[in-house]
């Protein structure tokens, strides 16, 4: 009688641990495939290839496909200085995406990094991003991106990358024709 209780109880637990890990299991697939389907838009600073200007990119890092994805631009920056050429009034931040699939990156020139180091170091684009996902949900973003964290970061000449190679071996090699007299 004593080993059918014993039994007994061992199945219960048994069974109540079985139902908790197939539950948390279930969680688990749900969470993954709402990740799958879900966009995630970030904005960050990023120098040029050359290193010698200063770029503002937007980029789907999610796996889901971005809608109505509007950018609005809580503190401007003018573009190269030029007063009539602010963030806030070019492409994507003054019209908005209706379609921001995912790995798609659209990317802004902000200014030389002489002219920010030597003028501008303490500003900032600060950016508000709003988008819904295919299933409707609605994100909200926002970044505070300071220039002077970028200041100070080693880079090698010529450039790592064979892309960023390219321009520059192209770029010695036009140097050094232009100072060669034929």
């Amino acid at each position: 009688m004593k080993i059918e209780i014993s039994l007994s109880i061992v199945i219960a637990i048994s069974t109540v641990l079985y139902t908790v890990i197939s539950l948390m299991l279930w969680y688990e697939s749900r969470k993954s495939r709402k990740q799958k389907i879900e966009p995630h838009i970030v904005a960050f600073l990023k120098s040029s290839e050359n290193h010698k200007t200063l770029e503002l990119h937007i980029k789907n890092i999610g796996e889901g496909h971005a809608k109505n994805v509007n950018i609005l631009v809580l503190h401007d920056y003018n573009q190269f200085g030029k007063e009539l050429k602010s963030l806030s009034n070019l492409g994507a931040m003054k019209n908005g995406f209706n379609s921001f699939p995912p790995e798609y990156e659209i990317k802004y020139y902000v200014h030389d990094y002489s002219e920010i180091y030597d003028n501008d170091k303490n500003e900032f684009i600060k950016l508000k991003i709003d988008y819904k996902g295919t299933d409707n949900r609605k994100f909200t973003e926002e970044f505070h991106l300071p220039f002077n964290q970028l200041f100070g970061q080693n880079y090698s000449n010529p450039p790592e990358t064979f892309i960023g190679q390219i321009p520059f071996y192209l770029n010695e090699i036009n140097t050094t024709l232009k100072n060669k007299k034929i």
